[in-house]
């Protein structure tokens, strides 16, 4: 009897053990190994981002400010969700997300987010910014028309930040991306494949997050986790070096455009006009390009201004279309018209991409505005 009541005891003992380890690997190590995983997004922002990038090859980063602030869109001021005032739309790429964001999504933008609320006060407007990193007309094209038809975001006004970037970003990073509809328009920008090695592949970081963030225990996620990198070290052969480098995307923009380039690029900005005026409530589109510092040196012999100004005038739209060109007014803008001035003043030190730096965003906006309502 005393031996049976041994081997009772000693397996209920392995049995709490084995719990007790069991729930100490789940709810100790299991959630601080979780933690390490920095900016995992909650459910709801999740589903949002697999919802939509695949039909915009990307969203804004995976970072917490854009979960909580919109990974595809912000209003300037939250109130004005559902507000009756004349809707503004700035989109295009990191110099539109840049004036609500820091860089990367490290936190707002306030000083230059409260000149645009100063502005939306003044003008009882309500200004909606959707830029995107690496957004060109062809991703812009398709978020545009997400806005209108998912978010009921129909702008009487729309400002578009076009940068030299873009060009590269179209040609190399999207051209073999879209899909387009019998009728000539965009349906979506296609997402780089799974092992992809190009920046903006989303596909292996949403594959961990779908397994971070599933209902499973941790010690499965774990184990899924573990499964899929080796997955992924299995099939690293075929990842390659990234296409589309900065070099790359710089190309067009140092070398000039050859004529197909130059015909496929017309399309590509028509596609977008269409886009924008298919819907008659809107009044205004601005363009915007601004110069990089190898504008000023010659090392670019591609300027946007300059291709825009050429194929609009013949475009069915262009009394509706304003063409802001900040080389023309450079130096009336950030100083005061004093030509004698350092142009490399007004960028961020260092910037191979020539973003503009925090104070010369200010006088930026301020044109931007004063533009769009002559």
């Amino acid at each position: 009897m005393k031996k049976t009541k041994d081997v009772i005891s000693s397996f209920l003992l392995v049995i709490f053990s084995t719990l007790l380890a069991l729930a100490f690997i789940e709810f100790v190590i299991g959630t601080n190994w979780l933690k390490n995983h920095h900016d995992i997004p909650d459910k709801d922002a999740y589903k949002f981002y697999k919802k939509y990038y695949k039909e915009l090859h990307h969203l804004r980063g995976f970072v917490p400010w854009f979960y909580q602030n919109g990974l595809m869109f912000t209003y300037v001021e939250a109130k004005d969700a559902n507000n009756n005032n004349s809707k503004v739309l700035i989109n295009g790429d990191s110099w539109a997300e840049n004036l609500i964001a820091l860089p990367f999504g490290s936190g707002p933008n306030k000083i230059i987010t409260d000149e645009l609320i100063k502005i939306n006060k003044e003008r009882d407007l309500n200004i909606i910014v959707s830029g995107t990193s690496s957004y060109s007309f062809s991703p812009t094209t398709v978020q545009l028309k997400i806005l209108k038809r998912d978010f009921n975001i129909n702008p009487e006004r729309i400002i578009t930040m076009i940068d030299h970037t873009d060009l590269g970003d179209e040609l190399c990073r999207y051209k073999n991306k879209l899909e387009i509809n019998d009728d000539g328009t965009l349906n979506k920008v296609n997402p780089e494949d799974l092992y992809s090695s190009e920046v903006y592949n989303v596909e292996i970081y949403l594959t961990k997050v779908g397994i971070y963030t599933s209902d499973d225990y941790n010690i499965i996620k774990y184990i899924k986790n573990k499964k899929f990198r080796s997955e992924l070290k299995k099939n690293k052969t075929v990842i390659h070096s990234p296409k589309c480098t900065f070099p790359e995307i710089m190309r067009p923009v140092r070398d000039g455009l050859d004529e197909d380039e130059r015909a496929y690029l017309k399309a590509v900005v028509f596609r977008y006009i269409d886009e924008v005026f298919s819907d008659k409530n809107v009044k205004k589109l601005l363009l915007v390009i601004h110069p990089h510092m190898k504008h000023f040196t010659g090392e670019y012999k591609f300027y946007f201004a300059d291709f825009l100004k050429d194929i609009i005038s013949n475009n069915k739209f262009k009394n509706q279309i304003t063409i802001l060109d900040f080389k023309k007014e450079f130096y009336n803008v950030y100083f005061y018209g004093d030509e004698t001035a350092n142009f490399k003043d007004v960028f961020i030190v260092n910037d191979v991409a020539s973003h503009l730096n925090i104070n010369a965003r200010i006088p930026f906006v301020k044109k931007i505005f004063e533009k769009l309502f002559e």
